[in-house]
């Protein structure tokens, strides 16, 4: 296979491979009213669950997902300052 990259663009000084995970947070012996939340949202692999009345859970995650190193979802060759050249 055959690599066209656009040389105009600027020379390529990484490539970025991108893989995906998944972290499974178990909620189902939790008392959650779900008519009564507000927003969820997860950071440093917290889930937060804020609740109408301004309260929040933090829930670790339960499973970790296996990254699969084999195949990456995205490949991309990028110049220093991560302007894109060539993506797959």
């Amino acid at each position: 296979m055959k690599i066209e990259i656009d040389k105009t663009q600027g020379k390529p000084t990484k490539i970025v491979a991108t893989y995906q995970t998944w972290l499974e947070y178990d909620v189902e012996d939790l008392d959650i009213d779900w008519d009564k939340v507000k927003t969820i949202w997860c950071k440093y692999s917290i889930l937060h669950i804020e609740m109408e009345d301004g309260t929040v859970m933090d829930i670790d995650y339960s499973t970790e997902g296996e990254t699969d190193y084999k195949w990456p979802t995205q490949l991309q060759l990028v110049d220093e300052d991560y302007n894109q050249l060539w993506e797959d």
